[in-house]
């Protein structure tokens, strides 16, 4: 599982670094774009990756430990990688809607408005679920509340935005999640990654892979076609890689720091765009080396800044438990 977090990261960062290949040469090099941009389905592994571990972890936690684990391991990182973000969004000014989308991931008022940092929008999804699942852990019987809430607001959608939010069917993802993680093991069910993975490509040379920007998957514009399109076979993979153990290894190591480099990437390839249309290259070449550079800067951030500060928090955390 923490080797599919680093290829779903990794899915996400190339079709961004396609992107930038395409602003800069107007190509995209050898394989064609429909291809390419399945990349984008790794946020929706991402998703089911989320049920299945929050189901997990959350097993014998009361909410207090749930809530704060959660709070921990993505809020400090991510606050950090908002810095440079701030500064740059700075210079043409944001207002009061920003700051609610970008600090508390909140995107949800009059006008629904994704973060300054784009890619955290699948993180206002993310705090969504955790923050239902801490409900849960409080009181068993909010399941039942939060479910009809959940319906409740997919009814409401062409309402507004809180509802368009509230009832982003794209949650579902997050309850695919939960109901595979509770599945039997079952080896033969390895060759659900293969047919999911084959699934996903497939879907862009015959015409199916969605598209959109974060304002769109925020307000729910072609999310149905998105959970059969990339959801289904996202919890295919995932179901099939639970059925791998993998001990330590380099690959699982890139998985723990995939957090930072989903977080990260797109500063980096915003800072090689300037240097790419400076000293222009082949589109396949741009491709490979920014999709590298922000493989290893996210490792960077992940062994020097990510993991020295969940350190110092889970030590501060233990201290306030210990008993004077």
């Amino acid at each position: 599982m923490q080797i599919l977090r680093f290829v779903a990261a990794l899915m996400v960062v190339y079709s961004h670094s396609v992107k930038i290949a395409v602003e800069v040469t107007r190509s995209n090099g050898l394989l064609p774009l429909s291809v390419q941009m399945v990349g984008r389905a790794g946020v929706d592994i991402f998703f089911v990756i989320s049920g299945v571990i929050i189901s997990r972890v959350s097993i014998g936690l009361s909410w207090q430990e749930f809530a704060w684990r959660r709070l921990r391991r993505v809020v400090p990182i991510y606050f950090v990688a908002c810095v440079p973000t701030v500064v740059i969004a700075a210079k043409d000014g944001f207002g009061w809607r920003d700051v609610l989308a970008t600090f508390l991931l909140w995107p949800a008022t009059d006008v629904m408005t994704a973060p300054l940092l784009t890619v955290a929008w699948t993180l206002c999804f993310e705090t969504l679920f955790y923050a239902a699942a801490t409900l849960v852990l409080w009181n068993r019987n909010a399941l039942y509340v939060l479910l009809g809430l959940f319906i409740g607001a997919m009814l409401l959608r062409p309402i507004g935005p809180v509802f368009q939010f509230l009832g982003n069917p794209i949650i579902l993802e997050f309850l695919l999640g939960v109901a595979i993680a509770r599945l039997p093991e079952w080896r033969s069910a390895r060759w659900a990654i293969v047919v999911g993975a084959g699934m996903i490509v497939l879907a862009g040379p015959i015409g199916f892979a969605p598209s959109g920007d974060p304002i769109d998957y925020l307000v729910g514009v072609g999310v149905g076609p998105r959970l059969l399109i990339y959801g289904i076979p996202a919890a295919l993979i995932v179901y099939g890689t639970m059925q791998i153990k993998a001990g330590p290894s380099f690959w699982t190591a890139q998985g723990d720091a995939s957090y930072s480099l989903y977080l990260t990437h797109i500063l980096i390839l915003l800072t090689l765009l300037q240097f790419w249309l400076a000293f222009p290259i082949a589109p396949d070449l741009i491709i490979i080396l920014s999709t590298l550079a922000c493989v290893l800067f996210g490792w960077a951030v992940h062994t020097r800044v990510e993991k020295p500060l969940l350190n110092a928090l889970r030590g501060q955390r233990e201290k306030t438990l210990r008993p004077a």
